[in-house]
């Protein structure tokens, strides 16, 4: 079972702002909550799992990053 956060609006429109601010929030959570399970796994000796979560973690600090540069390129062509 899947929770849906509610989209975002603004006077009844779509905020595109907001909706990306908690896209990027999320995806910092995910980061952080995978880090922690990473560094959990390879002090309790399962080093080669650890690390795939630690993996896990830069891969979605690095789509934080990738669509933060999108989302600004986009914007300031506008």
């Amino acid at each position: 079972m899947t929770i849906r956060l509610p989209i975002e609006t603004e006077a009844g429109q779509f905020s595109e702002s907001v909706t990306f601010m908690r896209l990027i929030e999320h995806l910092r959570l995910a980061a952080e909550d995978a880090y922690m399970i990473g560094h959990h796994r390879k002090e309790n000796g399962d080093v080669v799992t650890g690390q795939l979560f630690i993996v896990y973690g830069q891969a979605f600090e690095k789509a934080c990053e990738g669509i933060t540069a999108t989302a600004t390129r986009h914007s300031r062509s506008n």
